[in-house]
């Protein structure tokens, strides 16, 4: 059936609607059975602690965005403060992204690949597993892109759209800089001439937000630790003991070779090959007058080059958040393919390995979906934050037992040294460390003391518990010899109890919370 006459039998439009709203309700009910104290627990903290008035990057471990702390804080204000509305949100920040690539393709092709594009994003990454800052990144992202390809363009407001960007996550401000300066000189090389006003327009647009993210830094007297902040990546290199080059080189040996042989038990990685390859190739041609393509294609085609950069450390997620607007100059180039044959075949060759992804890995091959128990928990939480979640027995025996504690100890601070952020979230109390948790095998690490370091700078965090344990004035959540520092420790007193939870249901394999309170509390 041509493609003229399936479109006159089908709703394209209402199918495109249909689908996307399917995966929204779809992930909306998976992400409600899915535990990731760390991830969902930091991202609740920062949120919480901003809403507390605690100041960002000087008592808040803001390591992306603050214009994604800034977002979490209104939902929940919104919501009452319960958790879930920021996984719900984040499901929906992704499905729009989703709606607004497959719009912006539907304007500048048709409405059938438009659908295309639908099903090949949501078959290969169907499910926003946490609430991290590159979905709202990427719904800016996707809403800039949108803009591009109106025939009435707002300048201003497009620029201003691409500094939320970066503003949701900073690390999307180099490529977007750096794919609009390339397109910037491609364009003057070629035609000789530059169109002053609107390249105006465009800056003042992009810098509006981030001027006043800078106003908002220099008025609080916290400018200099966000510049602290700056130098965080060069501790991830260190832990991994790896380089930038070592990173880039790796990634395109990836995507060029391991990708294709991997295919059956990560096929959702050929999708992006196909978008890396074809885009560099658009790019080349395009350099080299070999194409004739509108601006927005080629700007397209170089912003997913650059956005590479965000997903060097290889994760799906990440993938599907950046490189994945290539998606549309891909498609570009498929539609002006003139042999009909071999344009029917390269799409095949797109479309049923997404078939393939959804029908194999159903959860966007995401092994901590594959763990999840569907079964009704038979405890029910008792704080109010954490409800609508259907979360593991253990970790509700846990938050229960917490939350029974933080009513009715009267202490300024918990400190949480577990992995679990969320626990650090449960009562009103202060915490002594910037960090809401703390992972064992990066406790005795630089990059720790150093955010340790910024919100204590007179005194080191240990002799700091230490000083409040005496004081009877602080309850610690402990795992994993996380009391023991080098030379240093947590010294419990005699005025402290300790209450022991078994957190693991593996037989003979204890993973044991230690909770210390002080006796004033069991009373």
């Amino acid at each position: 059936m041509s493609l003229s006459r399936l479109q006159n039998y089908i709703n394209l439009n209402f199918l495109n609607y249909i689908l996307i709203s399917f995966f929204t309700i779809y992930s909306i009910y998976i992400v409600r059975y899915h535990y990731d104290g760390h991830h969902i627990g930091l991202l609740y903290s920062n949120a919480l602690d901003l809403i507390n008035g605690k100041h960002p990057y000087k008592e808040i471990f803001i390591q992306y965005g603050f214009l994604t702390t800034l977002i979490h804080a209104f939902v929940l204000i919104l919501f009452d403060n319960k958790i879930i509305f920021l996984s719900i949100f984040t499901v929906i920040f992704y499905s729009f992204s989703i709606l607004l690539i497959s719009l912006s393709i539907k304007k500048l092709l048709n409405r059938y690949y438009a659908l295309v594009a639908s099903i090949i994003m949501l078959f290969n990454h169907p499910i926003p597993w946490l609430p991290w800052s590159n979905y709202i990144g990427f719904f800016f992202l996707s809403l800039g892109v949108f803009l591009c390809t109106k025939s009435n363009k707002n300048y201003y407001f497009i620029g201003l759209i691409f500094g939320l960007v970066a503003l949701s996550r900073q690390d999307f401000f180099i490529p977007i800089i750096l794919s609009t300066l390339f397109f910037f000189i491609i364009n003057y090389l070629k035609n000789k001439k530059i169109n002053v006003r609107k390249n105006l327009i465009l800056i003042s647009g992009f810098s509006t937000p981030l001027v006043i993210f800078f106003i908002y830094l220099f008025y609080n007297d916290i400018f200099f630790y966000w510049k602290s902040f700056l130098i965080i990546p060069n501790f991830y290199l260190q832990i991994y003991q790896t380089s930038i080059n070592e990173l880039i080189i790796n990634f395109i040996f990836y995507f060029l070779t391991e990708s294709f042989f991997n295919f059956i038990i990560t096929p959702q990685y050929f999708i992006i090959s196909t978008i890396l390859i074809s885009n560099s190739i658009l790019i080349f041609l395009k350099i080299f007058n070999k194409i004739n393509i509108p601006n927005n294609i080629f700007y397209f085609s170089l912003l997913s080059i650059f956005l590479c950069s965000l997903s060097l450390q290889i994760e799906i997620f990440r993938l599907y958040t950046s490189v994945i607007i290539g998606l549309i100059p891909m498609l570009y180039l498929l539609d002006n393919i003139k042999d009909k044959n071999f344009r029917v075949n390269l799409f095949k060759l797109l479309l049923l390995p997404s078939l393939f992804a959804i029908f194999f890995y159903p959860f966007g091959n995401n092994p901590i979906f594959q763990k999840i128990n569907f079964e009704q928990s038979t405890l029910k939480i008792s704080n109010e934050k954490f409800q609508y979640f259907n979360w593991p027995d253990l970790k509700i025996k846990s938050i229960n037992l917490i939350t029974q504690i933080s009513k009715k100890c009267d202490v300024d601070y918990l400190d949480n040294l577990t992995f679990d952020s969320i626990y650090s979230t449960i009562g009103d109390y202060n915490r002594i460390r910037m960090l809401p948790y703390e992972k064992n095998s990066l406790k005795e690490s630089k990059f720790h003391f150093y955010l340790d370091s910024l919100k204590n700078p007179e005194i080191n965090f240990i002799e700091k518990i230490n000083f409040e344990i005496k004081k009877e004035n602080i309850i610690l959540l402990i795992n994993e010899n996380n009391h023991i520092y080098m030379d240093k420790k947590i010294i419990v007193t005699e005025g402290y109890n300790v209450i022991k939870i078994n957190e693991s249901n593996v037989v003979g394999r204890p993973k044991v919370l230690n909770i210390y309170l002080p006796t004033k509390c069991l009373i």
